[in-house]
């Protein structure tokens, strides 16, 4: 894939995270109002190079420069599990992989850890009361970014 195809699809996934809040999986891309017909069509090859550039995009995103408290734990999250990161991420990719069990299961470890950030967030917030809930809910705005179907749990 050329540098400027890929700059395209680096424009649509910011343009869809932008307007939906979650960074889309590939069978999100697939279900857009109206690009759905050219996602569904492609041929494995592009549908890997597209998938690909999806997953560079959440790379770059993560490693963003972000300097606030509750990014710089998101991406604690990203570096030391890195594997369960992607695996659950990748359970994201539609609703069928999110009501599997593997899903339930990997669910309840990233929200361990949400959890355990969350506290840690919490514990660094506790003599600013009055902001512990706009930056909890932007910790996990930022969660729901990454993982839309994180809620869809049994």
């Amino acid at each position: 894939m050329d540098q400027q195809s890929k700059d395209q699809i680096f424009q649509l996934l910011s343009n869809i995270e932008e307007n939906k809040k979650v960074i889309p999986t590939f069978s999100d891309m697939c279900k857009h109002p109206l690009l759905w017909a050219r996602f569904s069509a492609m041929k494995p090859k592009e549908k890997s190079e597209i998938q690909e550039c999806i997953n560079e995009y959440v790379e770059m995103k993560v490693k963003s420069l972000w300097k606030t408290k509750w990014w710089q734990l998101f991406q604690r999250f990203y570096e030391s599990k890195n594997e369960l990161f992607w695996r659950f991420r990748e359970l994201n990719e539609n609703d069928e992989t999110a009501s599997t069990m593997e899903f339930q299961t990997l669910w309840k470890k990233v929200a361990e850890e949400m959890f355990r950030l969350e506290w840690i967030l919490t514990d660094r917030m506790l003599k600013q009361e009055k902001w512990l809930d706009k930056v909890l809910d932007s910790f996990y705005n930022i969660v729901y970014a990454f993982f839309p179907r994180y809620n869809s749990i049994e």
